[in-house]
C-alpha cells in the first residue's frame, strides 16, 4: 500500500514483488497455525511446510517465528520513514500523522491485509513472547522515524525523539483500540482511519488534562 499515487521508480521490481509476496504468505501460514495450534505449540518447520517452503528459505526471511508475522510485506515503514525525513521542521508531527492517515486510507481497502494484521494484533495481547517482539520491532522503527527527523528536517536530538515516540504512542493505541473496537462488535465496520482519529483525539484531550 502507498499513501501517494506511484510513479515508475516507485513500484517494486518484479523480484521485490515476488518476495513480499513469499512474506505475505509465510506470515498467513504463522497466523493460521498460531491460531490453530497454539503460538508455543507452533514451530519453524510447521511454519515452513505450511507455507510450501524450505527451513532455509524461511530463515532467508525471518530470523524467528515471531518475525514470521511481524512483517512489512507493504512497505509501509519505508513509506513513513519517507515522510519523516520530508516532514516540515515546524509541523512534523502533523506531517507524520498526515501520512498515517493516507497509509491507513489504503490499508482500509487491502481487507485481506488489513485481516491478516488484525489477527496479529489479537495474537499479540495473548502470547507475551509475541507481544515483546512486536514492542521490539516498535521501538526499532521508532529509532529510524527519530533519525529521519534528525537528518532531514534537522530536528535536534531531544524533538526528534519526541515527535517520534509521540507518533508510534498514536499507533499502538491505534491498534490496541482497534482490536477492542472489533471484538466488541464484530459485525459493525471499523475503518483504521475513523480509529486513528478517535486516538488522536484522545491524545489530545490527555494532554489537556490538568490535575488539581
Amino acid at each position: 500500500m502507498s499513501p501517494h499515487s506511484p510513479t515508475a521508480s516507485d513500484r517494486p521490481d518484479l523480484r521485490e514483488r515476488r518476495r513480499r509476496e513469499l512474506v505475505r504468505t509465510i506470515a498467513a501460514a504463522a497466523v493460521e497455525l498460531f491460531e490453530k495450534n497454539g503460538f508455543q505449540a507452533t514451530t519453524i518447520d510447521d511454519i515452513a511446510e505450511a507455507a510450501g517452503i524450505s527451513r532455509t528459505t524461511f530463515f532467508r526471511h525471518c530470523a524467528t517465528k515471531e518475525a514470521a508475522v511481524l512483517v512489512d510485506d507493504a512497505g509501509m515503514e519505508g513509506e513513513l520513514i519517507t515522510a519523516a525525513a520530508q516532514a516540515a521542521p515546524r509541523h512534523a508531527l502533523r506531517d507524520l500523522e498526515s501520512a498515517w492517515e493516507r497509509i491507513a486510507a489504503v490499508f482500509d481497502e487491502d481487507h485481506q491485509g488489513r485481516d491478516r494484521f488484525l489477527r496479529v494484533r489479537r495474537l499479540m495481547q495473548q502470547h507475551p513472547a509475541l507481544h515483546a517482539a512486536g514492542l521490539e520491532r516498535d521501538a526499532v522503527l521508532t529509532a529510524r522515524i527519530a533519525e529521519a527527523l534528525r537528518d532531514g528536517p534537522g530536528l535536534n536530538g531531544l524533538d526528534a525523539h519526541a515527535v517520534a515516540e509521540s507518533f508510534s504512542l498514536g499507533m499502538r493505541l491505534t491498534f490496541d483500540h482497534w482490536v477492542g473496537a472489533v471484538d466488541d462488535a464484530p459485525d459493525v465496520p471499523h475503518p483504521l482511519t475513523d480509529i486513528y482519529s478517535q486516538a488522536r483525539a484522545a491524545l489530545r484531550r490527555a494532554m489537556q488534562t490538568r490535575t488539581p
